[in-house]
């Protein structure tokens, strides 16, 4: 019972330290106000659990001889080695225009189960006919829709039934625009749905949305994209954003 109440005294030291050191870090610049995100970026909660973790451990270890626990290795993109192990493509149809190409690099190695879902969709065709039903201007643009176009409400995955699953991680860092990340079902696991990234500055999106690529070519056609007028409240696009054919390069 000591050892208990010693463990427990130990975890609210750690959150109380993590507290006040997110509270002391000034915010940073151009922070978001929307309801998604911290009006602090810099108050997220990988840092903050992720300090009150280490403290709290760093306790109990050295009251209880315990061996320390793994960490989770957090990616940062702009500096981490994430290796590319496929490429998808999307043919992307904005009203009666011409159809531009998306190709998107999948991390594999990382999140292998989520880039499987997306490659197999993708190589299947399975994405033509979807569309870019959401767009957040500085934010994300969101499609793939299987099943469900148009609202965006739910998707298919890939594998049997096309029930959703859990996604491998989310130690991907929302730290670079392009990142193509696995839209949440309302009990947090992924189906067909994606978004991409559009600001370097995604930190609405750590720890709750598992980025799983990135766009390697034809970032000028998302950022035509996110630039269209969108009808209120799902800001859809108000001209047809559609996926003609998807594929595997």
């Amino acid at each position: 019972m000591q050892r208990l109440l010693l463990l427990g005294f130990a975890l609210l030291v750690g959150a109380a330290s993590a507290l006040q050191l997110q509270l002391n870090v000034a915010p940073h610049a151009g922070a978001s106000s929307t309801k998604d995100c911290t009006k602090h970026p810099s108050f997220s909660r990988r840092s903050l659990l992720g300090s009150a973790a280490v403290a709290a451990t760093t306790a109990a270890t050295a009251s209880f001889g315990l061996p320390h626990p793994a960490v989770a290795a957090y990616l940062d993109p702009n500096t981490a080695p994430l290796a590319v192990t496929k490429r998808a493509y999307l043919d992307v149809q904005i009203g009666d225009g011409a159809p531009g190409r998306i190709v998107i690099g999948l991390y594999g190695e990382v999140l292998p189960k989520t880039a499987d879902n997306f490659a197999k969709l993708a190589g299947s065709n399975a994405y033509a006919d979807t569309l870019f039903y959401r767009v957040i201007s500085g934010r994300s643009i969101q499609g793939g829709a299987i099943g469900d176009p148009v609202k965006g409400r739910s998707g298919k995955t890939a594998f049997e039934g096309g029930e959703p699953f859990v996604p491998d991680s989310f130690n991907i860092q929302h730290t670079k625009a392009g990142l193509v990340s696995a839209v949440r079902t309302v009990d947090g696991k992924a189906d067909s749905r994606f978004f991409i990234q559009m600001g370097d500055d995604g930190g609405w999106a750590d720890d709750r949305y598992a980025a799983f690529g990135i766009v390697e070519e034809g970032m000028d056609l998302v950022s035509k994209i996110e630039k269209l007028d969108v009808q209120p409240p799902q800001n859809g696009p108000k001209v047809p954003v559609k996926i003609v054919k998807s594929g595997v390069l």
